[in-house]
């Protein structure tokens, strides 16, 4: 953590940050309040069959559309990753994805796809343990994953209601 810390720093990007107890999926955020100001985010690492990985950020509380997803990038059917992949591109272990461990990926072999409805707003994600949260502008996430150096879409991820 004190790494992206460090990199928030020097990239002059504004945040705050709240310990809390282990969040390791949705379900674990019911029992942890986060008084953080902005959305609340999860984080999806995908890939279809071509070995084209995905990096998909989106509102916590929502269902993804993984054909939508799938379409956004070009990609076939997608499916999720496991923890091997997670560590060898992006550093991680489960419960803890963040688009900050975006700064991993040194051969940009992930897309990065944020949520639409991020734009204008701040974001709440984790600084690569899930024993914290911190609150950045989209603006400023954008400016960080630009400055490793990654191209990134923004489109709708979710699932029509019905």
């Amino acid at each position: 953590m004190e790494e992206i810390l460090q990199v928030l720093n020097e990239l002059n990007i504004p945040f705050e940050i709240q310990e809390h107890k282990a969040i390791f999926s949705e379900k674990d955020c019911n029992d942890v309040v986060v008084s953080l100001e902005g959305i609340e985010v999860k984080n999806l690492f995908l890939k279809d069959k071509n070995q084209n990985y995905a990096l998909v950020s989106m509102a916590l509380h929502k269902k993804a559309d993984l054909k939508k997803i799938a379409a956004a990038f070009g990609y076939g059917r997608l499916s999720f990753c496991n923890s091997d992949e997670l560590m060898k591109y992006l550093n991680i272990t489960p419960g803890s994805v963040t688009p900050l461990c975006i700064m991993f990926d040194r051969e940009r072999a992930v897309n990065v796809l944020f949520d639409e409805n991020f734009e204008g707003k701040k974001v709440i994600v984790h600084p690569l343990r899930n024993t914290a949260s911190v609150s950045i502008s989209f603006d400023d996430l954008k400016r960080f994953t630009e400055h490793f150096s990654h191209k990134y879409l923004v489109a709708d991820v979710y699932k029509d209601e019905d």
